[in-house]
Order: structure tokens, then sequence, then C-alpha cells
């Protein structure tokens, strides 16, 4: 009798120790499902969250984004900002004003020293340059009035424009979706195991 009751307190030990490994084992599949599933969903967030507020809701309320390409309007405007321009027609701004528009096939942003409405055309500079822009810009070619500006993330639009930029954006989607996935997968396997 007493060696059938060690032998019942000896099983209920190893039964309760490999429980107990178990439930440590389903802890860490459990922890992991939500760490790869909170990972992704950052990911896959944080690049919603900047293609939303760098093209998506500006246009919503009536303004266009542009990133800041070159060193012409620092201090002001930092290289890689992106800014926001309003509509507004040429004739419209004033001296001291930042005006986005067009000079052959690229938009510049630099600010306005003079408004010509005799000859219907802005005199320009960039802050960081020394001189005058060249040539002045005609007032159809005025795209709007820079409102706002948010620094660094004009580099994320400029790496959508270039190939490298759009596979490292893929890949980010394709990390997101994968961490998701791992998550999904680990918690079922938990819950299974449970």
């Amino acid at each position: 009798m007493e060696s059938n009751r060690a032998h019942i307190h000896s099983e209920t030990a190893v039964h309760d120790a490999f429980s107990q490994s178990v439930q440590r084992r389903l802890r860490r599949f459990r922890a992991a499902a939500r760490l790869f599933t909170v990972l992704g969903v950052l990911l896959l967030g944080a690049l919603l969250a900047v293609a939303v507020a760098a093209s998506v809701a500006p246009r919503l309320i009536g303004l266009q984004s542009y990133a800041i390409i070159s060193g012409s309007m620092e201090p002001a405007y930092l290289t890689g900002s992106l800014v926001y321009a309003e509509p507004i027609a040429g004739a419209d701004l004033q001296e001291g004003d930042v005006a986005a528009f067009w000079r052959d096939q690229d938009v510049v942003i630099h600010r306005v020293v003079t408004n010509d409405g005799a000859e219907q055309e802005l005199v320009t500079k960039g802050d960081a340059n020394a001189e005058n822009d060249v040539r002045p810009v005609p007032y159809a070619n005025v795209l709007g009035r820079v409102t706002v500006k948010v620094p660094y993330v004009g580099y994320f639009l400029m790496a959508l424009g270039s190939t490298p930029g759009k596979l490292l954006l893929g890949w980010i989607v394709l990390m997101g979706a994968v961490f998701c996935i791992i998550g999904s997968v680990l918690g079922g396997m938990a819950k299974r195991s449970a």
C-alpha cells in the first residue's frame, strides 16, 4: 500500500513538472505571438500613418505636399522636410511668402522677393542663396503658398521615387505582414496546445 502511494505520488510529481514545463512553453508562445503581432501592426501602422499624413490627409483639406530636395531654403526649410502648400493665385502672393511653383519640369519652393503685378510674375530667391533666381516666375506657374512644414518626412516621399525606395517599402510591408502571420500562427499553436 505504501509502495502504491509512493508510486502515485511519484507519477503526480512527474505529471506536475511536465504540466509546469508545458505551461511555461505556452506562456512563451503566447508572449512571442503578441510580440510578433505588435511588431507587424506597428510597422504597417507607421507606414500607413506616414502615407496618410504625407499625401492623403493634406489633399482632403485642399493642400498639396512637396519634399524639399535641396538646401536652397535652409535653415528655414531643411533638406528632407515635407511642406504643404495651399492653392493661391500668383497675384495674391506677398513679399516674404514661400511659394511652390513650376520651373521647367521641377517644383521649386522659394521665397517671394517681389510680386510684379504689371508683368504678372514673381521674383524669387532661395533663403540660402546669395542672389535672386535668374528667371522670374510667371503667375501661371504658381502652385501655391507653403503653409506647413514637417522635418525629415520628405525623405520618405523622395525614397518612393527611386527603385531602392520602392523595394524598401515593399520589404517593410512584407515584414509587417510576415510578423502578423507569425504572431497569428504562434497564437493558434498556443491555443491548440492548451
